[in-house]
């Protein structure tokens, strides 16, 4: 099982010094959308790793993705050189299916 990055060019680059083979740079949603459409019919894919900047511009097309595909490959976003806010996508479900926010701090 392989390990994918869709980033910009940074974040490929860094990965790419860290040993990632599989990477794809990526600057717009279109071009991210057609990549994880070709990934969906690699079976060696294990995990996704994407910027969470990007996950946030294609949000409702993740999800659609993950429901087709289930619980594999994972797809991991972390934050980068950008920043910016994120809410976590796990708490965004359990507060949309009880209606509460319970991991409020």
């Amino acid at each position: 099982m392989k390990i994918l990055v869709i980033g910009d060019r940074d974040m490929v680059n860094g990965f790419q010094l860290a040993g990632i083979k599989d990477v794809y740079e990526a600057n717009d949603p279109w071009k991210i959308k057609e990549i994880l459409d070709d990934v969906k019919f690699m079976k060696d894919v294990a995990i996704v790793i994407i910027s969470r900047r990007m996950a946030q511009e294609i949000r409702d097309f993740l999800d659609e993705w993950k429901r087709e595909k289930g619980i594999y490959p994972i797809i991991l976003e972390i934050p980068d050189k950008k920043g910016g806010e994120f809410e976590d996508p796990m708490r965004s479900l359990v507060k949309r299916a009880i209606g509460v926010d319970i991991l409020k701090r």
